[in-house]
């Protein structure tokens, strides 16, 4: 998938001043020239060429094409380089990622000269993809956190949402969180933060979740939804829309993971050398996404409309997918030392010697700083 426009190579001085010699010959004899773009060069030289011939008659139609030229940038900003290529990956289309989605409808990757293209790849992928530079960011910071707590050079940059996007689904006949006791509940994978979410549903409504339930490791969120759709399993984390579809199928949304727990989810993530050599065009992606996430925030009508053309769904699906959405916007990109703190305590605990860990190590909000203090005046 790409978005933004793809410019050809601007032709050099000296070729378009033959173009516009063969095209003024051209013209004597009635021939026309099709291309747009010479033809306006060809128009405002031949036109600058009389003015100017005029009065200084030494000057020749050359010179006049160069001073054309010389004033491209400033008539036609966007053709002067082509788009940059960049490669996001993410684990799913997901509408967590709503303010990538909205930044590209919207035409604000394409302000920033982004021609983006974004490959789906599982997370350990996607890290290796990352490392060895074949993708520029991803999005799947929270995995990113524990390789950056273990020394890996990658920081996370961005999350969408200060609080998870998950919901709790059961069967019909499921009415409570209590009652998943003893009953098969599907995760992603283990030590992830679905499996985090969902140990934490539990052990709020007083269940033990090594003791009292059953998690089964299942991956993608369209098999779960299959799963459990299938009887398969009891219960499952899922996104939207994929809750708003359940209810409307009759399954039970039990719980929003939100109120359950708050820590940064839907992040996105770079290496330390993009950081610090292509530090520019890490500024220019986050400025993008940060546009998406405001837009999606204070235009609620037109962001519903995005998730129904980009995600295919009814009008009713897309603005009750909104309404499960809105309750996780992160308020302008970054993450609270508290939400992050939850991530780092899950960190040590499954590797008990890694130490403390400094936020600075896993996180750098430097660059979208700089974008909230330009965007703020």
């Amino acid at each position: 998938m790409r978005f933004g426009i793809q410019f050809h190579p601007l032709p050099t001085a000296p070729e378009i001043a033959a173009y516009a010699k063969r095209a003024m010959s051209q013209a004597h004899v009635g021939t026309s020239v099709t291309n747009p773009f010479y033809r306006t060069l060809i128009d405002l030289a031949l036109s600058a060429g009389r003015m100017l011939m005029r009065r200084v008659r030494a000057l020749s139609v050359v010179a006049c094409v160069a001073l054309v030229l010389s004033f491209t940038p400033l008539l036609w900003p966007g053709l002067s380089c082509g788009a940059e290529r960049v490669s996001l990956a993410l684990p799913a289309k997901s509408m967590g990622y709503l303010p990538l989605f909205v930044a590209m409808h919207r035409g604000f990757i394409k302000d920033e000269g982004i021609e983006i293209e974004i490959p789906m790849m599982l997370p350990n992928i996607a890290h290796n993809a990352l490392f060895s530079g074949q993708i520029d960011y991803h999005g799947v910071a929270d995995s990113a956190l524990r390789l950056a707590a273990r020394g890996a050079p990658s920081k996370a940059i961005f999350f969408g949402a200060i609080r998870p996007n998950y919901f709790l689904m059961a069967k019909p006949q499921i009415k409570s969180v209590v009652e998943l006791k003893g009953k098969n509940i599907g995760v992603a994978r283990f030590g992830d933060t679905v499996e985090l979410a969902t140990r934490v549903a539990l052990g709020r409504e007083g269940l033990d979740p090594q003791r009292d339930a059953v998690t089964i490791m299942i991956g993608f969120p369209t098999t779960r939804v299959a799963a459990l759709t299938a009887g398969s399993i009891d219960a499952t984390i899922v996104v939207p829309p994929d809750n708003v579809l359940l209810r409307q199928k009759g399954f039970r949304e039990l719980l929003f993971l939100g109120d359950a727990i708050e820590f940064p989810s839907n992040g996105f993530a770079t290496t330390d050398r993009q950081l610090n050599v292509r530090g520019d065009q890490v500024k220019r992606l986050l400025r993008a996404l940060y546009r998406g996430l405001i837009f999606a925030k204070e235009r609620p009508d037109d962001t519903i409309q995005i998730i129904e053309r980009e995600w295919k769904v009814e009008l009713l699906v897309a603005r009750e997918s909104y309404a499960s959405l809105s309750k996780s916007f992160s308020k302008d990109g970054a993450a609270s030392e508290a939400g992050l703190r939850i991530h780092t305590q899950q960190i040590q605990k499954a590797d008990r010697d890694i130490g403390d860990i400094p936020l600075s190590k896993i996180v750098d909000f430097r660059p979208l700083e700089e974008i909230r203090r330009e965007w703020a005046k």
